[in-house]
């Protein structure tokens, strides 16, 4: 096992199974859908982040990729942010159901 996925599995259970982003429960990395866990560098590579532990989060598949699409990626605490506040809008988009994931999803989150 890479260094990476042990420093993401980590972070899955230190997180207790929640995606760091939008507190969504998460899937095994092998799993297809939107939920499924992936390792998530806090700064990214590109910028000089390493692959160490307090680098590394746990992020569902659909909020890391989310985070990566614009020109000007938002800083992990400020997308984090962003995803709760969406979230408490209740316009967080579940691409399973084509609905909002609601308030309960970030139950239990830090």
């Amino acid at each position: 096992m890479s260094n990476v996925k042990k420093f993401r599995d980590e972070a899955f259970h230190r997180q207790g199974g929640l995606c760091w982003y939008c507190g969504r429960r998460m899937a095994a990395a092998s799993d297809k859908r939107s939920n499924r866990r992936t390792a998530e560098h806090l700064l990214a590579q590109c910028d000089g982040g390493e692959d160490v532990a307090e680098n590394i989060v746990a992020a569902c598949w659909l909020c890391n990729t989310r985070r990566h699409t614009s020109k000007t990626p938002l800083s992990p605490q400020a997308y984090q942010d962003y995803v709760r506040h969406r979230l408490a809008r209740g316009n967080w988009f579940n691409p399973k159901g084509g609905v909002a994931v609601g308030r309960d999803a970030t139950r239990g989150s830090s």
